[in-house]
């Protein structure tokens, strides 16, 4: 029985925090960055902001970021970059994750995003398996 609501989000996406890559799974193609938002000097523990890619075939992203601007690249953009490498990606997209430059970009078949109720240093609740897990959100973004 899955517990969670997975609705439709829209992009551009923007969150401000630190965010950076945090997990592989090559086996079934996922790619997590994670985000912490919040002073980590602060009186305040810090909140934690996953996106999950899946199906994903291409990846050029730096090791972090000052904040995300997720955002679906031009087509002009995917299909130069398409071009460059000698590749296509006919089911996929060209996400762009910073707001300056489209050099850094991930592509993917989906992405989902949501805050997580966990640790920092813990492993997302996003790459869990199992429908479950208590730790997965009640709402899942995905675009």
């Amino acid at each position: 029985m899955v517990r969670w609501k997975v609705i439709s989000g829209s992009l551009p996406l923007s969150v401000a925090g630190r965010f950076m890559p945090w997990a592989i799974s090559v086996g079934h193609s996922k790619l997590l960055l994670r985000g912490l938002i919040g002073d980590p000097e602060g009186d305040e523990p810090l909140r934690v902001f996953d996106l999950l890619f899946q199906d994903v075939s291409r990846i050029c992203l730096s090791d972090a970021y000052s904040e995300l601007h997720l955002r679906a690249a031009p087509e002009a953009r995917q299909t130069a970059e398409a071009e460059r490498l000698g590749v296509w990606w006919p089911s996929a997209t060209m996400y762009l994750v910073d707001r300056t430059r489209d050099t850094d970009y991930v592509v993917a078949g989906r992405v989902y995003w949501a805050e997580v109720t966990v640790p920092p240093g813990a492993s997302s609740p996003l790459l869990s398996e199992d429908p479950d897990d208590q730790e997965i959100p009640d709402v899942l973004y995905f675009a």
